[in-house]
């Protein structure tokens, strides 16, 4: 029990009673408790998902930047296409498609990363689930 909180056997019988605006006080206050602990209950719990969708955003993002250089690669080749270097603008051009076959491994790996673990955290959240009936030993759906 909290510490501030007086059991009702502990309240002395020639004690004064309290006042409305005393007994609204410590209601509000014990509310701003309440609401204190639930923003921090939040906060701990969005840093907890966020740290198991952390891999999965970093190849999403390696990929995004890798699609950003296949761009620069690909706009070398026309550079080098139109100012008619001989043979300049195939190498730049197999840079950019060869980039961009990365950058396509990189974002699928990431996505289907991020499916299994959003599938995983839907899995383990709902109550019940894995887990058989106890009193028949059969498998939940």
């Amino acid at each position: 029990m909290h510490a501030r909180v007086q059991q009702l056997g502990d309240v002395k019988r020639g004690s004064r009673p309290r006042s409305v605006a005393e007994v609204l006080g410590d209601v509000l206050r014990h509310l701003q408790e309440i609401l204190r602990s639930e923003i921090r209950l939040v906060y701990v719990q969005a840093r907890a998902e966020l740290r198991t969708f952390g891999s999965a955003g970093a190849l999403i993002v390696a990929g995004v930047l890798g699609g950003f250089l296949s761009v620069f690669f690909l706009l070398f080749a026309v550079v080098a296409a139109l100012s008619l270097v001989i043979k300049l603008w195939v190498a730049a051009l197999l840079v950019a498609i060869g980039m961009a076959v990365v950058c396509a491994v990189l974002l699928r790996s990431g996505a289907h990363l991020i499916r299994s673990r959003a599938d995983m955290a839907a899995t383990s959240a709902e109550p019940g689930a894995g887990e058989g009936t106890p009193w028949t030993g059969t498998p939940t759906e």
